[in-house]
C-alpha cells in the first residue's frame, strides 16, 4: 500500500499537528470522510466562511490528509475542485532516509508489480497464440486408403501408422516471439505508468 512519509523535522509535521489540533479542521475532515464535497459546499454545511475552509483545505492537501477528487463546473461555467478525505496512511519518521535509499526502495518496489504484471501477461499471450498457430496433424482418407491396400500383412500396421499419421510438425517460433514482445512492452509501459503516478 502506498503511504505518504513525514520526517518530523519537516514544516508539513507541524502543519499535521496544527491541523489535528484544530476543531474547524477536523470538522472539515469528517465531513469529506463521508462525502465528495467542493469548497462552497463544505462551507455551507458547517455554517463557515469559504476563506476559512480555503485555508484549512490548503493545508491538507499538503499534507496528503485530503485529495483532490475530480472537478465539476459551477452556475457560471467556472471549473469548481471536488474534495474527499485521503485513504493514503501517513507515516512520521523520527529519523530521516536519505533521499537516494528511498528513491531506491520506490524503484525496486514499481520494477517487482512492472516485471509481475509484464510475465502474467506475456504468459497468456505465449499460451493463446500457441493454440492459435499449433497445426494439428489431421489423418487423410487417401492416405488411410492407400496404406491398407498396400500393408501385405497384419503385421503392416507400423506401416499404415506413418503412412496415415503424418510426421509431428515443428512448433512454431512465433508464440515466443508474442510472448518476448509483450513481456517487454507491457513492463515498460506499466513501469512509465507507475513512475507518472509516483507509487
Amino acid at each position: 500500500m502506498e503511504f505518504e512519509t513525514i520526517d518530523i523535522r519537516d514544516e508539513k509535521a507541524r502543519e499535521l499537528a496544527q491541523i489535528l489540533a484544530n476543531d474547524t479542521a477536523l470538522s472539515i475532515l469528517t465531513l469529506l470522510q463521508e462525502k465528495t464535497l467542493s469548497m462552497s459546499e463544505i462551507a455551507k454545511e458547517l455554517n463557515i466562511p469559504i476563506s476559512t475552509v480555503s485555508y484549512h483545505l490548503d493545508k491538507m492537501v499538503r499534507v496528503s490528509l485530503v485529495e483532490i477528487a475530480g472537478k465539476k463546473y459551477g452556475k457560471r461555467l467556472q471549473e469548481v475542485k471536488l474534495y474527499r478525505a485521503s485513504s493514503k496512511p501517513i507515516l512520521l519518521l523520527p529519523r530521516r532516509i536519505p533521499t537516494k535509499k528511498r528513491f531506491l526502495r520506490v524503484f525496486e518496489k514499481m520494477q517487482i508489480i512492472s516485471l509481475s504484471i509484464a510475465g502474467l501477461l506475456a504468459s497468456s499471450v505465449y499460451i493463446i497464440s500457441n493454440k492459435l498457430l499449433a497445426e494439428k496433424p489431421q489423418p487423410s482418407i487417401e492416405n488411410m486408403t492407400y496404406a491398407v491396400e498396400k500393408a501385405p500383412t497384419p503385421t503392416g500396421l507400423e506401416t499404415i501408422n506413418k503412412t496415415v499419421m503424418p510426421t509431428l510438425v515443428k512448433t512454431s517460433p512465433m508464440p515466443y516471439i508474442l510472448a518476448v514482445l509483450v513481456f517487454v512492452v507491457s513492463f515498460f509501459l506499466v513501469f512509465r505508468y507507475l513512475l507518472s503516478k509516483r507509487i
